[in-house]
């Protein structure tokens, strides 16, 4: 049995005298989709930084395809294979879209910002990017400064910064945050193309979009995990519906 493409064991964060996390334990198989879902102080953004090395743990550790990734950079968790969309590379935009995704491939192959090294010989790179370009439907954009992108266009542009360096887990925060309901359901549809193959764990508060693309989810309250598992059984859970009280609980029905 393969080894999980993520797994958090008993996780503890505090800030000073403030507990963030508390024993957070989670499994994610590989080649699935985790929604980390739960009210506004939970601790998922915590949870996600912990995971990608921006901060440190207290206790705990965290392994990636089997690898103990506890306490290594950012950079290096990355070079493993797991990406979070900004941590990657912040848009350029005056870049192109192209010029984007070349310079997100570079920093993945190591090149950094050494912009005076030719790499027209990166065939490997170069195909990648155009693969990228057709799973993001901007192959018409290609040549367009990223600034002058559709808001929904940045944000499906930054995901493809993350995985255009062959990442195998992708974290999302709030992937579908101000797009429009029709915005919405393209991003999901695109989500759901970009994943195939891959792991994909998404911090997401819109439940519409969580019910319709996660395999499994997990519910945060209070820095503890109060459910986890098939969206079925998470739905019909009396705990989670206590912590979505008011108009959000309605999804849960």
């Amino acid at each position: 049995m393969s080894a999980p493409a993520l797994s958090l064991r008993s996780l503890h964060k505090s800030f000073g005298a403030t507990s963030i996390l508390r024993d957070v334990s989670l499994d994610i198989p590989a080649g699935t989709r985790h929604a980390i879902i739960g009210p506004n102080g939970a601790g998922k953004s915590t949870l996600f930084h912990l995971v990608t090395g921006r901060l440190r743990l207290d206790r705990g550790s965290v392994w990636l395809a089997g690898d103990d990734i506890t306490g290594q950079s950012p950079h290096a968790i990355f070079r493993r294979g797991l990406a979070r969309s900004f941590q990657v590379t912040s848009l350029f935009p005056r870049l192109s879209v192209f010029e984007n995704l070349r310079v997100a491939g570079m920093r993945a192959a190591g090149c950094g910002h050494a912009f005076w090294r030719r790499i027209d010989g990166f065939a490997a790179l170069g195909a990648r990017i155009e693969e990228m370009l057709a799973l993001l439907d901007l192959g018409p954009r290609r040549d367009v400064a990223a600034g002058a992108l559709a808001y929904a266009e940045q944000r499906a542009l930054e995901i493809g910064l993350a995985l255009v360096g062959g990442a195998h887990t992708i974290l999302l925060d709030e992937p579908t945050a101000g797009m429009s309901r029709a915005e919405t359901e393209r991003a999901v549809a695109l989500l759901r193309r970009l994943s195939a193959g891959r792991t994909l764990v998404m911090i997401e508060h819109d439940l519409s979009v969580v019910f319709d693309l996660a395999d499994a989810i997990t519910v945060l309250a209070d820095g503890g995990v109060i459910a986890s598992g098939p969206p079925a059984s998470v739905r019909g859970d009396a705990r989670v519906r206590a912590a979505y009280l008011g108009a959000a609980a309605e999804v849960l029905t």
